[in-house]
C-alpha cells in the first residue's frame, strides 16, 4: 500500500541516514523504481527502510510504497537493529553496541535460546539425542540467528560479541580510536586487565 511520507514517524534516537548512501539510492530509485517497500508498524512508525525513505524525500515524492506489520516495540527495535547492521556503515564500536542490544532483545523474546539452553540442545542434536518439542522452535542460538539475519559469519558475530561483552564502552572507544585490528581487540578483551578505560590506555602505551 502507499502512504503519505509526511505521516511517517521516526523514533527519536534512531541512527541518521548517511547522505552519500541516500544520494546513491535516490539515483537507483530514479532509474529503476523502488524495488523494496519500506516497513511501518501499525502506528505508521518506521521499522525498516530509513535510507529508502530519505531517498524518496530527496526525489520529491509525497507518497511511498510500504508494508505495514503488527509488531510490538521490542520486535520493531530488533528489525531496526538488523537494518542498521546490514545497510549502515557501522564502525566496530557501533557494531558492538548494536550486537549487545540485539542479544538483549533476542534473549528477551526467546529466553530458552540463551547460551546454556541453546548450547545444550545443539550438543544433544550433535550426538543424536532427541530434542524436546518444547525446545524445537528455539533451536537457533543468538549467534546463529544474527548470522542468518545480517549475513555476517558466525565467527565474526562471536568475535565481536566477545569484544563487546568484555570491554567497557570507554575501552571500546579507545580501541577504535587507535584503529586496533580485530585480533588485537579480541586479545585485549580476553585479558583480565581490560575492564577499564585506564587499564586499556596503560596496555596501549606499553605496547605501542
Amino acid at each position: 500500500m502507499r502512504v503519505r511520507i509526511s505521516s511517517i514517524k521516526i523514533n527519536p534516537g534512531r541512527r541518521e541516514a548517511e547522505p552519500k548512501a541516500v544520494e546513491e539510492l535516490a539515483r537507483s530509485i530514479a532509474a529503476v523504481g523502488l524495488l523494496n517497500p519500506i516497513t511501518l508498524d501499525q502506528h505508521n512508525t518506521l521499522v525498516a527502510g530509513l535510507h529508502r525513505l530519505e531517498a524518496a524525500k530527496l526525489l520529491g515524492w509525497t507518497e511511498i510504497e510500504c508494508t505495514a506489520i503488527g509488531m510490538n516495540t521490542v520486535q520493531a527495535e530488533l528489525a531496526e537493529i538488523d537494518e542498521n547492521i546490514v545497510r549502515t556503515r557501522l564502525n566496530r564500536q557501533e557494531l558492538c553496541e548494536q550486537l549487545l542490544r540485539r542479544k538483549e532483545i533476542y534473549e528477551m523474546l526467546h529466553p530458552e535460546a540463551k547460551a546454556g539452553a541453546a548450547q545444550a540442545a545443539g550438543m544433544n542434536r550433535a550426538i543424536g539425542n532427541n530434542v524436546s518439542a518444547k525446545l524445537a522452535p528455539t533451536t537457533k542460538s543468538f549467534v546463529e540467528d544474527t548470522s542468518e539475519k545480517t549475513g555476517m559469519s558466525k565467527r565474526a558475530v562471536s568475535r565481536l560479541l566477545q569484544i563487546a561483552n568484555n570491554l567497557t564502552g570507554d575501552a571500546r572507544r579507545i580501541v577504535e580510536a587507535h584503529n586496533m585490528t580485530q585480533d588485537t581487540a579480541l586479545k585485549l578483551s580476553l585479558s583480565k586487565k581490560s575492564e577499564s578505560k585506564s587499564s586499556v590506555n596503560t596496555m596501549i602505551s606499553s605496547n605501542p
